[in-house]
């Protein structure tokens, strides 16, 4: 009969570890949660998150340049605030604002989309989709954060586009 032999006891630890890690790897997928529905729903949270965000500013006062709670906000200054509250990176002008993300229509708005004006005033004017036709924005000097919606004339009428800067 012939002796087996077993790994030193030195090594033994190395080769639980190369044996074990694989599959303990493979339980665990790395630490995320696959269930069914990540898989059938693919949409994220963020979106959401953003249009909270800027929800959160109701009533704050139109500051031209401004970018935060404390002073107040331009209509762009609104949504790259509550865009970087979630982690979004936009940039700060709404005519750049205009042109980033995906392109989406008005009726396949989804909350935390910019939506996206032409106006007399400034060129053009940003907000952010909140759900059911409503978005909130900063209008413009002399108002506060409000919640219009997109079914009044005035904004269907300047509307141009919808962008949607957080993936599904």
């Amino acid at each position: 009969m012939k002796r087996q032999r077993h790994p030193s006891p030195l090594l033994r630890p190395i080769l639980h570890l190369f044996l074990c890690l694989p599959l303990v790897m493979l339980l665990s997928a790395c630490g995320k949660s696959h269930t069914s529905s990540h898989y059938a729903y693919p949409t994220s949270n963020a979106g959401t998150a953003i249009a909270a965000s800027a929800r959160s500013q109701l009533g704050k006062p139109y500051l031209k340049g401004g970018i935060s709670p404390r002073n107040g906000f331009d209509c762009s200054g609104l949504v790259y605030w509550a865009c970087a509250q979630n982690g979004v990176s936009v940039p700060r002008t709404a005519h750049e604002q205009m042109k980033i993300g995906q392109k989406v229509k008005s009726s396949a708005l989804r909350p935390g989309d910019i939506v996206v004006f032409k106006t007399s005033w400034t060129g053009y004017h940003t907000g952010i989709y909140l759900g059911q036709g409503r978005f909130v924005h900063s209008p413009r000097p002399n108002t506060r954060v409000r919640i219009d919606s997109l079914l009044k004339e005035y904004w269907k009428e300047h509307y141009v586009t919808g962008r949607r800067v957080v993936l599904p």
